[in-house]
């Protein structure tokens, strides 16, 4: 049994799992931004490194995705409160084998558009009064016609919008691990549970 937690999770191979995790969440990122779609695929990265390295390798993936995306577009910066939560608790998810079955991944899927949903509408009602320039504005200006409050509005939005961001940034991440070798999963802290059964581990 391997040793787990904030000491033993940053192996050397979980450490390698993190530039790739930022380039799919930057790419993901580019394309909702650029296409102005009223989702985003820009967790993809967090999650599948988080399934498979756990919530410290998570959260670390999510902040340098956001700093990394920061760069070219300054108010992702406010946005890594959410992915490093996203990261994290997708990272206890897995560790506590919510991943396994499927009810355990509707309910993953649940809490994660909740965590996100509303780490999101603070960042965006506090730091951006509610309007970030996304495709998701478009929502939100439609239930504040409809007479709700900012909060109640953003909230909203990101609860509609999330729940599709989480699902697709969750399925595409569950694809790409089922891709991972057998080998490689097994050297990982929270790689066994997504071992093909009968895999050849070995080679």
């Amino acid at each position: 049994m391997m040793k787990r937690g904030i000491r033993y999770d940053f192996s050397l191979l979980a450490l390698l799992l993190i530039p790739v995790g930022v380039s799919l969440n930057v790419v993901g990122y580019q394309l909702s931004t650029i296409l102005k779609l009223p989702v985003f695929v820009d967790q993809i990265g967090t999650i599948m490194v988080s399934m498979i390295a756990g919530p410290w390798i998570g959260l670390l993936t999510g902040l340098l995705g956001n700093v990394v995306n920061g760069m070219l577009n300054p108010i992702a910066i406010g946005f890594s409160i959410v992915s490093m939560s996203i990261g994290f608790v997708s990272g206890y998810l897995s560790k506590w084998k919510f991943y396994n079955n499927i009810f355990g991944i509707i309910l993953s899927c649940i809490l994660l558009t909740i965590v996100s949903a509303f780490t999101a509408a603070i960042v965006t009602v506090f730091m951006f009064g509610g309007v970030t320039g996304a495709g998701t504005d478009l929502i939100t200006a439609t239930f504040l016609a409809t007479g709700k409050e900012l909060w109640n509005s953003v909230v909203s939005t990101n609860l509609i919008s999330g729940s599709i961001n989480t699902i697709l940034n969750f399925g595409i991440s569950w694809l790409i691990i089922r891709r991972v070798p057998d080998r490689f999963l097994i050297k990982l802290n929270y790689g066994e549970p997504y071992i093909k059964k009968g895999g050849n581990v070995n080679g």
